[in-house]
């Protein structure tokens, strides 16, 4: 059977769609995909799948998507390429990524003129967290982009497939709540969880590590944006500090570009500026030897409609590399990390201060939470536990 995966990224780095494509794949499913090739750049190949690039250049990709609710040029550029899709690979079913790819699929599954299933893939509560993002800022912006009209496009955009695939049984159930369209058989919970033998595979490689271990290391790993929380763990650092407890701040990621006078503000803080190690960038190889050299692990995501959708990636990382959790009450993460007992959830800024000092003061505490962390994911949380999940979702329309 061929299964047609529909991204409108450049595939390679998205970690989410590999690890299904890996899990269909090795259940005997035949794998196309169709995404983005930005202009000038080589992409190295996948081994057993068959990729298809629309060639385009990011300025030209990026400009379409801005203007789509404006403009639908960017919804016809990928029905028509769908279409073609289906046509040429002879495609039996439809694996779509994200909410706003779900009408061009189905219409370009239409127009195919095949009679062929749709499943669409959730990576997030698009509505939502679309009017977070700083491209959607400023009178202009919102004016021309006009996020807000993704609340009234959900329930048709959901009504297309016949799967939908959520990051949590949280959101799913709220999508219940909200659209009673969507019956429980419809709705399929596939969450973020590593590929560990893949992650396993990456060595620890001490020499990665720039920084002296002077004090314990507080770890933050994902884009430095206000939405994510960093300016929280910041501020709660800055009190740590200034309480008189040791302590170091690793952040890993981008800046967004919003947000980076005030980031940088913090690293000016004479009683801060030493203590602060920033680094813009690293391969996904180069985790776990940065998560060896650290000691307590952060997650203070806002929260919102958006984070409470699922857990995100860099939680199961964090577990997987046996260090406590501190983390905000987002409802999701809130039963992993109480289930599991593998870190502290926090409510507001006093009660994350007093997390770190806790765990900054028990260290065996830290211990036992990382090893509580690390044996979840072994035992529940990797691809080989939850691929029945994803499965599922296609029983019934395959005829396999």
């Amino acid at each position: 059977m061929n299964i047609g995966v529909v991204v409108d990224n450049e595939l390679n780095d998205d970690k989410r769609v590999l690890r299904e494509i890996s899990i269909l794949k090795d259940n005997g499913f035949k794998i196309f995909v169709l995404c983005f090739g930005f202009d000038g750049k080589a992409y190295p190949e996948i081994e057993g799948v068959n990729v298809t690039r629309i060639r385009i250049s990011r300025k030209h990709k990026n400009a379409l998507f801005f203007f789509q609710n404006t403009i639908a040029l960017y919804e016809a550029l990928w029905s028509s390429e769908i279409r073609k899709f289906i046509e040429l690979n002879r495609i039996d079913l439809i694996h779509a990524h994200d909410l706003y790819m779900s009408e061009a699929a189905y219409t370009g599954i239409k127009k195919s003129k095949k009679n062929i299933p749709l499943i669409l893939d959730l990576h997030e509560n698009y509505p939502f967290a679309v009017q977070t993002y700083n491209w959607t800022k400023g009178f202009l912006r919102r004016l021309v982009s006009r996020p807000e009209k993704w609340s009234s496009l959900e329930a048709r955009y959901l009504s297309y497939p016949d799967r939908i695939i959520v990051l949590s049984q949280e959101f799913g159930e709220d999508l219940r709540t909200r659209y009673d369209f969507l019956t429980p058989e419809k709705i399929c919970p596939f969450p973020n969880v590593p590929d560990l033998e893949h992650m396993e595979s990456f060595p620890v490689d001490s020499s990665l590590v720039k920084f002296k271990k002077k004090a314990p290391v507080l770890f933050y790993f994902g884009v430095i944006a206000e939405r994510r929380g960093i300016f929280e763990a910041l501020e709660a650092f800055r009190q740590v500090i200034a309480g008189g407890h040791k302590a170091q701040l690793l952040a890993i990621g981008p800046i967004d570009k919003k947000d980076r006078e005030r980031f940088e503000s913090y690293l000016s803080i004479p009683s801060l500026k030493e203590l602060i190690i920033y680094i813009p960038w690293i391969n996904l190889s180069e985790l776990p030897s940065y998560l060896d050299a650290s000691d307590i692990c952060l997650a203070p995501f806002h929260k919102n409609p958006q984070h409470e959708s699922g857990v995100a990636n860099k939680i199961y990382d964090y577990m997987l590399g046996s260090r406590p959790i501190i983390a905000s009450d987002c409802r999701p993460q809130k039963n992993l990390i109480e289930r599991h007992f593998c870190g502290i959830v926090y409510n507001n800024l006093p009660e994350f201060h007093d997390s770190i000092v806790k765990l900054l003061d028990e260290e065996s505490l830290r211990r036992k939470m990382g090893e509580n962390g690390y044996w979840a994911v072994i035992n529940h949380y990797n691809t080989k536990m939850v691929k029945d999940d994803l499965l599922s979702c296609y029983k019934g329309l395959t005829g396999e």
